[in-house]
């Protein structure tokens, strides 16, 4: 086998592992590490005070019931906070959160930052002991608090990732795509949690220990719900995933906005990727295994699928057997050309929806990194518009949809 041969396959098997191995081998790892459970009985107060923190930009559209859906939460008052901090919000952000005062505690920032400096400055004036950190239009469960706060009787547990899930608001393919993606993310994450390795909770709901939490790098694009978890990790202590801490979001009205937000984490994503190399570490293998194979290789998937493209070209030349591969990569991207070309008819013909999705995220890992190389962009960016919602999920019984975002942004 010559060494165009190899590269070819270890290419083709890093790209199998990282979408395909990799989940697979977490429930064996489950089999053979022990699981990290909440151990009742564990150190720290049985109701600890605990912060809702909520950065928000020009909310006016949904604060109000995210407001009223909070005050709903099963847990005791005294010992409950609700803190909003306005990124220098232009409409009636501020006058509806002033409305719920004292019980809501406003901080109304006039120059707009970005809402990883809001939440470094909102955290210094939280008094709870765990910080939950939520999306203005991410509306929770009663039970969310309970559910969660039960793994920090864990002395071991420094962050609870909760389930988001996402509604297929839009009809473009790619918010059907997002939502479908979510739908295994989430479950990559249950696995995660039950290792206490999840690289990398969800923004639209987790919660942390306030001792854990780091300041958040304002300097640049970043995606805070990844910096804030992975700290956790580094630090030694467990992230783990409640499914029943459930917490609704909706899909992108615009028909490429879940390809621009997408452009937007991976961007943020590589500014800070040498911060994030120390996940490596051989000494943590799990942890290591985990960020490699879940995080790192996707993030440099788009050049390994161009390389097998690339050599499975040359090695067509030499082999009848390659040509065959060949043609059915070519026929995957002519299918996700057909899906680009025809996208308001992708949810009809949905043999294109799954290659043009994946092409097209894996295209927006690529701006992604362009950016970052090249845009010398501020913390900020503009919001990708979201439908309103038909109903609230005030009632322990509401029918959630199907899945969420990996969103540091400010969505809605």
């Amino acid at each position: 086998m010559g060494t165009l041969e190899i590269l070819f396959w270890v290419t083709g098997l890093l790209i199998l592992h990282t979408y395909v191995l990799y989940p697979v081998s977490l429930p064996v790892l489950r089999r053979l590490f022990a699981v990290r459970p909440a151990a009742p009985g564990g150190e720290g107060p049985r109701v600890p005070k605990v912060s809702l923190v909520i950065a928000a930009y020009n909310e006016e559209k949904i604060l109000e019931e995210k407001i009223r859906n909070s005050f709903e939460l099963e847990y005791p008052r005294e010992h409950f906070e609700i803190l909003i901090g306005s990124d220098g919000s232009s409409d009636r952000t501020e006058a509806i959160a002033a409305k719920y005062s004292p019980d809501v505690k406003l901080f109304a920032f006039q120059q707009r930052s970005g809402k990883a400096s809001v939440i470094n400055r909102l955290v210094p004036s939280a008094q709870g002991d765990i910080l939950v950190f939520c999306d203005a239009n991410t509306l929770l469960l009663k039970n969310v608090l309970q559910k969660m706060l039960e793994h920090f009787e864990n002395p071991e547990v420094g962050c609870v990732c909760g389930r988001l899930i996402l509604h297929d608001a839009g009809q473009s393919a790619l918010s059907i795509g997002e939502s479908i993606y979510w739908n295994l993310e989430s479950e990559i994450k249950k696995q995660e949690g039950h290792l206490g390795i999840v690289i990398g909770a969800n923004g639209g709901i987790y919660a942390i220990r306030k001792d854990l939490f780091r300041p958040i790098p304002t300097d640049c694009k970043v995606m805070d719900d990844f910096f804030v978890t992975t700290n956790v990790l580094r630090a030694g202590k467990a992230v783990v995933y409640e499914p029943q801490a459930i917490g609704s979001e909706e899909t992108s009205l615009d028909t490429y906005g879940e390809f621009h937000r997408k452009v937007r984490i991976s961007q943020a994503n590589f500014n800070l990727l040498p911060r994030y190399l120390p996940l490596l570490n051989p000494l943590k293998p799990l942890v290591a295994y985990g960020f490699f194979s879940h995080k790192l290789l996707r993030w440099v998937a788009p050049f390994f699928l161009l390389l097998l493209l690339g050599l499975n070209a040359a090695l067509a030349l030499t082999s009848r057997a390659y040509v065959g591969i060949f043609l059915l990569q070519s026929a995957f991207y002519a299918m996700a050309a057909l899906g680009y070309l025809g996208n308001g008819r992708t949810r009809r013909y949905k043999f294109l929806l799954i290659p043009f999705y994946f092409v097209s995220m894996n295209v927006a890992l690529l701006f992604g990194l362009f950016k970052a190389l090249f845009a010398k962009d501020a913390g900020t960016w503009n919001r990708v518009e979201r439908a309103a919602r038909h109903a609230s999920p005030g009632s322990q019984t509401l029918a959630y949809p199907q899945t969420s975002l990996q969103a540091n942004e400010y969505p809605n």
